[in-house]
């Protein structure tokens, strides 16, 4: 697999995001979209471990089990499903919690209306849904993005999306004229995250010396804040 260099370098980013309004996210029942085992850490590991903290119930909806992450490596499904029970245990969110829909890894897309259909018995209330965006540069992201805005639609609640490969594929302009905020975090949230990222071993180790998640890549992960679009 060869390694991802980001387009848009983390220097290019800060001076941009430095000046965002801060948001207090409301401490209300909370459902996570992820993707892949990982993408709640990376893109709201921070605001998961907040609500945690303050007794918030969180569930997370894993959306696939990341089978396909490495083409070369046996029994994906079965590694990384655990990396993400451990990182969410570290992050407050317990095993039960978890909703493990195992869609198919790169290939979401092709089940948009199954992934509806997953979602709206979940979102029950008064309810923040919290999901990738719908620009984020990754077909699984994406398309979970889209979801979660048609399932936030019917719903009638809140839809907040948070990002990850914006910040290596795309560039400052993209957000202009969104509603884009941060939440700053605590010195003991932010070493919460990078603890719970520490889980996702598989991710920034492989055989080849080509991991998916080079240093490069989780810059981001140590900001003290987290950037958010509302």
């Amino acid at each position: 697999m060869p390694t991802v260099v980001p387009l848009t370098p983390e220097t290019e980013w800060l001076p941009k995001l430095r000046h965002l309004p801060n948001w207090e996210p409301p401490l209300i029942p909370t459902l996570v979209l992820a993707p892949h085992p990982d993408d709640e850490t990376l893109g709201a590991g921070g605001l998961i471990a907040r609500l945690c903290g303050a007794g918030v119930q969180v569930v997370v909806v894993a959306i696939t089990d990341g089978e396909n992450a490495y083409a070369d490596t046996q029994n994906m499904s079965g590694i990384r499903v655990q990396e993400q029970v451990e990182a969410l245990y570290r992050l407050g969110v317990p095993e039960s919690m978890i909703r493990r829909l195992r869609l198919p890894d790169r290939d979401v897309s092709a089940c948009e209306d199954r992934l509806v259909d997953s979602l709206l018995p979940m979102v029950k209330g008064r309810m923040h849904l919290v999901a990738p965006w719908k620009r984020d540069f990754h077909p699984d992201h994406e398309a979970a993005g889209r979801v979660a805005a048609r399932v936030a639609q019917v719903k009638g609640v809140i839809l907040t999306s948070y990002l990850f490969w914006t910040w290596h594929r795309g560039v400052p302009e993209m957000l202009e004229g969104l509603s884009v905020e941060k939440v700053l975090l605590t010195d003991a949230e932010l070493h919460t995250k990078r603890y719970a990222l520490e889980a996702h071993a598989s991710q920034f180790e492989h055989a080849d010396g080509q991991p998916i998640l080079s240093p490069e890549l989780l810059l981001p992960t140590q900001r003290d804040y987290e950037v958010y679009i509302r």
